[in-house]
C-alpha cells in the first residue's frame, strides 16, 4: 500500500537537516592504549551519523614541528568541511588553552601550543577560543573541550561567525628552523622522522626549483655519503640504498629503500644536511 500524501509530507517534514561532517581525529597515543578505544567509542556514540576517521600518531609531547609537518603530508588529501581535530598533549604547566579555525575550507581544532600558526603560515587566519570557561583543569580534551565544540559548530551549521565562539586575538607562535643559502649551499635540518625512520628536511619542492633552476645537485648526509638524485618512489634504488624524493606534502624526505634513515644514516631529527647545487 503506498502512503497517502499526508504521510509523504510528514517524512519529508521530519528528514533530518543537520549537517554531518568528515571527522578527522588525530591523536598522539598509539593504537594499542586504551585511550585509542575509548576515543574510538566516544566518537561513535557522539557522532553516530558522521564518517570519523581517526590517525594515532605517538608524536613527543610538545613536538609541534613534527606535527606540523604529519600535517602538511597528509591534510591535502581531505575535502572541504572536514574537521580535524589534534588532541594532542603539549609541554605547558600552565592551564591549556583550544581553539578553532577555519582554513582552505577545512576545520582545525587543537590546543594553543604554537602549531596551527605553524602549519598554516598566514597571519589573516581567524582563531576562535573554545576553552571551556567553568573547568580550567582538562583531564580529557575530546571529552570535555572537542566534542561539546563540535556539537556547537554543526548546530550553527559550520558558520564559526555565529557558533558563539570568542575571537582569540593572541596566539602562541614559534618558528621553524629556516634554510640558510651561501655560496651556492644550503644548509637545511631534518625536521620529522616518520614511523619508517625517513627523515623530512625544512625544504619543498617549490623552494628547491627556485634555488636550483633545474641544475644538478648533491645532497651531503655526511663526509662521506652523497645522493644526487631525485627519486620518484623508493623502488627506484636497490633495497637497503639511500635516496632523496618529493612524496607527500611535496616535502623533501631523505629514505632508505626497505630500511630507515635513522637507523643506518643517523639523520634523526635536528641533524644538519648540505644542499649543493652545481655551477
Amino acid at each position: 500500500m503506498g502512503l497517502r500524501p499526508k504521510d509523504t509530507l510528514q517524512n519529508m517534514t521530519h528528514q533530518p537537516d543537520t549537517y554531518t561532517p568528515l571527522i578527522h581525529l588525530i591523536c598522539d597515543f598509539r593504537v594499542e592504549s586504551p585511550d585509542y578505544t575509548v576515543a574510538m567509542a566516544k566518537m561513535a556514540t557522539e557522532f553516530p551519523q558522521s564518517r570519523t576517521l581517526i590517525t594515532p600518531q605517538p608524536f613527543k609531547k610538545g613536538h609541534i614541528l613534527g606535527q606540523s609537518v604529519f600535517l602538511k603530508l597528509v591534510l591535502n588529501e581531505f575535502p572541504e568541511g572536514t574537521v580535524h581535530i589534534c588532541r594532542f598533549g603539549t609541554m605547558s604547566r600552565l592551564p591549556n588553552r583550544f581553539v578553532v579555525a577555519k582554513h582552505q575550507g577545512k576545520f582545525f581544532m587543537g590546543p594553543d601550543s604554537g602549531l596551527f600558526p605553524l602549519y598554516f603560515d598566514d597571519d589573516s587566519i581567524q582563531y576562535f577560543n573554545i576553552t571551556p570557561t567553568e573547568n580550567i583543569h582538562i583531564f580529557d580534551p575530546l571529552k570535555e573541550v572537542y566534542i561539546p565544540a563540535l556539537k556547537q559548530l554543526i548546530e550553527a551549521k559550520m558558520d564559526l561567525s555565529t557558533a558563539g565562539f570568542a575571537a582569540k586575538e593572541m596566539m602562541i607562535r614559534s618558528s621553524p628552523p629556516q634554510p640558510t643559502l651561501s655560496n651556492g649551499m644550503m644548509r637545511l635540518t631534518v625536521i620529522y622522522n616518520d614511523y619508517y625512520g625517513n627523515a623530512y628536511l625544512n625544504i619543498n619542492k617549490q623552494t628547491f626549483d627556485e634555488v636550483g633552476q633545474g641544475r644538478p645537485f648533491r645532497l651531503l648526509l655526511n663526509s662521506t655519503m652523497e645522493i644526487n638524485r631525485l627519486s620518484r618512489s623508493y623502488n627506484d634504488v636497490p633495497e637497503g640504498m639511500e635516496l632523496c624524493m618529493f612524496g607527500h606534502g611535496d616535502i623533501m624526505q631523505i629514505a632508505v629503500n626497505a630500511g630507515s634513515a635513522a637507523q643506518y644514516l643517523s639523520l634523526n631529527e635536528d641533524k644538519p644536511v648540505v644542499l649543493q647545487f652545481k655551477e
